[in-house]
């Protein structure tokens, strides 16, 4: 009897020791397991602090430069940026014109990205204004479409010129007219849509940074740097030659510089009290254009021949709304 409790003593014994070494050996694997988790998690977080050391150790100037003009949107919540690079025409490569627009308007510094382009996203369409264009970042699509304008002055679309799922930058020639566009540019993410037509502002020449919207965009047009043809003493434009193939400027009445070129007036109303617009492009051979209206609404235009004469009959109409009134008209 005796012998019979010492061994289930003997047993007893051995069980606490058995579940004290199990339960010794449960916390000891339990905090082993969470030191590995502690431990896994500082190195992940190691790795992506080199991570991004080595991302932003990796990016080329270009890269940076684009990251910094997309950073800034973000912060302005601005969808798009452009910037007004110059003139270019069909005579040579535009790339190759491209290049000396960004290195005249000194664009390698700041916005060297530029230079980087590639091919499929130079957009060349009818006219010679060249814009740069930089979407927000790649989570936008992006479509650029041309239009016309029908005789009620409504946009109708007619081409699409560029289509991307990843929004990148993109080089744009448009424009036959400073005072119609013809290309409208369209950001999709989601359910929200921005479009906007890069263009000129007739009153000061620089880039118009709104869409019909009256909503901002952001306008990195390096302006000391960049290149406007000026009338000069020759009575030409851009230099005493004839840069624009106009031929040689007419000479009206004895007024300098002459009547070749684009003329602008922006402080005529129309009968219900509107500022409106007017602008006179006088070309080579007599041809001759008329436009009127509000940029993109009641836009209407005529074209045809002039002749130069020192006839005038006082009282005479020569534009609607002008009746026999004297405006002053800018050459552009």
């Amino acid at each position: 009897m005796n012998e019979r409790l010492y061994k289930r003593k003997i047993r007893l014994l051995i069980s606490i020791v058995l579940v004290l070494a199990m339960a010794f050996s449960g916390c000891n694997g339990k905090q082993k397991k969470q030191e590995r988790k502690r431990e896994n998690r500082q190195e992940s977080q190691q790795e992506k602090k080199e991570t991004v050391k080595a991302d932003n150790k990796d990016l080329s100037k270009s890269e940076q430069s684009l990251q910094n003009l997309q950073k800034n949107l973000r912060r302005s919540r601005m969808p798009m940026a452009a910037a007004y690079l110059g003139y270019a025409d069909d005579n040579s490569p535009f790339r190759d014109q491209v290049r000396t627009l960004l290195k005249n308007g000194k664009y390698e510094e700041q916005y060297s990205f530029l230079a980087d382009v590639p091919k499929e996203n130079y957009i060349s369409y009818n006219g010679e204004e060249v814009y740069a264009i930089v979407p927000q970042s790649t989570q936008y699509a992006m479509k650029v479409e041309s239009f016309d304008w029908d005789e009620n002055a409504n946009a109708m679309v007619r081409d699409t010129l560029y289509i991307s799922q990843k929004a990148a930058p993109v080089i744009l020639k448009c424009n036959l007219s400073e005072l119609s566009y013809n290309v409208v540019i369209t950001l999709t993410k989601g359910t929200e849509t921005f479009s906007y037509s890069p263009s000129l502002s007739l009153m000061d020449g620089a880039l118009y940074a709104y869409n019909l919207d009256g909503m901002e965009i952001y306008d990195f047009t390096l302006y000391d740097n960049l290149e406007i043809p000026v009338w000069n003493e020759c009575g030409e434009c851009g230099g005493c030659g004839d840069p624009e193939g106009y031929g040689a400027p007419l000479k009206a009445a004895g007024e300098e510089p002459g009547l070749i070129g684009q003329w602008i007036s922006t402080e005529l109303k129309n009968q219900s009290g509107q500022n409106i617009t007017y602008g006179m492009y006088f070309g080579d051979y007599q041809y001759f254009e008329f436009q009127y209206g509000q940029m993109g609404h009641d836009l209407e235009c005529w074209s045809g021949t002039f002749e130069v004469t020192d006839q005038f009959r006082n009282g005479d109409a020569i534009f609607p709304f002008t009746d026999a009134s004297t405006e002053w008209f800018y050459s552009y």
